[in-house]
């Protein structure tokens, strides 16, 4: 018995359609973000996560590979993610709280978070009050 290629077809794009819908649901308790770039599905564990940044309607998840863009929220990322280990930093950013080597002043009240990539995010006042309480200081 030999399988058409309309029948397989149709049962991938249906498994596809599954995994696409589903992933917002249980990424916080699998550890992941799913995410569909140039037509294939991209599962990034988020402790790969180095920090999110806001883009228009998306959010551009960024990892040592590189920038994917989600179709969610920052408020969603900010409820899903655990608060242990990631902190919304600034209007625009959450960073992954593992990844940073030291917080300098920056302007006025502001600051940056430097992180072991060299990456540097910006961190409001409030971002600050927020990340001092996540690294307990």
């Amino acid at each position: 018995a030999k399988f058409t290629n309309d029948t397989s077809g149709q049962i991938q794009k249906a498994n596809t359609q599954e995994l696409i819908q589903s992933p917002s649901e249980i990424s916080a308790q699998t550890g992941r973000v799913v995410i569909k770039t140039a037509g294939k599905i991209k599962i990034i564990p988020i402790a790969s996560i180095l920090y999110l940044e806001a883009a228009d309607d998306y959010v551009k998840v960024v990892t040592a590979e590189g920038g994917f863009l989600k179709n969610k929220t920052m408020a969603y990322f900010e409820k899903t993610l655990p608060g242990s280990m990631f902190s919304r930093t600034h209007r625009s950013y959450i960073v992954n709280v593992q990844e940073i080597t030291r917080i300098e002043p920056y302007e006025k009240d502001n600051h940056l978070a430097i992180l072991r990539s060299g990456f540097k995010v910006p961190v409001s006042q409030s971002g600050y009050g927020r990340l001092k309480m996540v690294l307990g200081l």
